[in-house]
């Protein structure tokens, strides 16, 4: 923690005695959850309901005013809210979602020492707005709390759309969690999101906010992704590099690496094997290739099984080897519509269904018996040269 203040430049019609006081508790803990133990004194009363939430996650908190009434959408139209990044995963998202979804972009200001640039996320939000969505952005400084600088959780992207949910009337919050976050592909094992900390931690805590959560592509992994926004009618706004420039990616970094060899293997790429040879010489990307697993390594041992691995240095073709039949990261993990609010489930669903197929019983066990383990333990260290 390097911090201990941030701000949020919310608009001029938002001021801060209307928001709800269990949404400024919410987006607080969001921010300094990894520096609390099991007590949080807040400086405003927060509602029992609100309280009850946390206690359920063994924090004990207050003050507590037990005539505060918790938050609940008014009456009349009431909308989900995205905390939306302007890349393929957080695009695909919205694809599925209704098309009253408000996204609210967290807009970092500008900061020293990092390779971080907006302007192309800046530029999907724009481009949203052109045709017909109500996407907000919001300047704030949250990711300067830490060091290295960064979310200090994974949902705390979620802060400027909670502190507008009274504003705008939002009845949950959404993210674009993919397949391979939520259930632990490209790790090692799978796991059952409904056994996990993250599961514990937050959902009770966001249900007593009256902003429960929902993930609904928390079963398409990144293959499916690229596959919904290649198909969807907004998903060429989507820019996943957060290096580059609003017209092109930085082609160095470790996301251009996976997505256009993703998009490559897809026959969605329109760049060339220069490209892709250029980022295997690139330090981060060489760094990041010889991790045991690799981050979201199924997807990449999806793509490489899709492409000529001649092209590659040695050692490509021995470390990402395998006999394991993929084809279901094409494909909807349909156990994942738990984490779908109820109120738009169904339409979800439906929409989910024009981009992808659902997986058959069979591919869901293969999702469920992920196993990278055994395979890991086996290789050897890749060599590039």
């Amino acid at each position: 923690m390097s911090r201990t203040k941030f701000f949020v430049e919310l608009p001029v019609d938002v001021p801060i005695d209307s928001i709800h006081p269990d949404h400024l508790a919410l987006c607080a803990f969001l921010v300094i959850r990894p520096w609390v133990n099991k007590k949080l004194t807040f400086s405003i009363p927060i509602s029992q309901r609100f309280a009850d939430g946390l206690n359920k996650c063994n924090f004990t908190v207050g003050p507590v005013d037990e005539n505060l009434e918790p938050y609940l959408p008014k009456g009349g139209l009431s909308y989900m809210g995205l905390a939306y990044s302007g890349g393929a995963d957080s695009t695909a998202a919205l694809s599925v979602l209704p098309k009253t979804t408000i996204p609210i972009f967290l807009d970092r200001p500008k900061m020293e020492n990092t390779l971080y640039s907006k302007e192309a996320a800046i530029q999907s939000c724009e481009n949203l707005k052109k045709v017909g969505y109500q996407c907000l952005l919001i300047k704030c400084d949250l990711e300067s709390m830490r060091e290295p600088l960064g979310f200090p959780t994974d949902l705390s992207n979620g802060v400027p759309a909670i502190l507008l949910a009274q504003k705008l009337n939002l009845f949950a919050i959404s993210y674009g969690t993919v397949l391979e976050s939520m259930y632990g592909l490209g790790r090692l094992k799978f796991k059952d999101y409904e056994e996990t900390s993250h599961k514990r931690m937050w959902w009770d805590v966001f249900e007593s906010a009256g902003l429960p959560l929902t993930f609904p592509i928390a079963g398409v992994s990144e293959v499916g992704t690229e596959l919904i926004c290649s198909r969807s009618n907004i998903g060429s706004i989507a820019r996943s590099c957060i290096r580059g420039t609003a017209s092109e990616p930085c082609y160095k970094c470790w996301k251009c690496f996976r997505k256009l060899t993703l998009k490559q293997s897809l026959d969605l790429g329109a760049e060339g094997d220069e490209h892709l040879i250029g980022l295997i010489s690139n330090k981060e990307v060489r760094t990041k290739l010889s991790k045991m697993p690799i981050s979201h390594e199924n997807v990449l041992l999806y793509a490489f099984s899709k492409l000529e691995m001649s092209i590659y240095p040695p050692g490509f073709s021995t470390r990402f080897s395998h006999n394991l039949d993929l084809d279901y990261l094409e494909k909807w993990y349909t156990p994942s519509k738990a984490y779908i609010d109820s109120k738009i489930r169904s339409e979800v669903i439906s929409n989910i269904n024009q981009y992808i197929s659902p997986m058959q019983e069979r591919e869901e066990e293969l999702v469920k018996e992920w196993d990278n383990q055994v395979r890991i333990e086996k290789l050897i260290p890749l060599e590039y040269d």
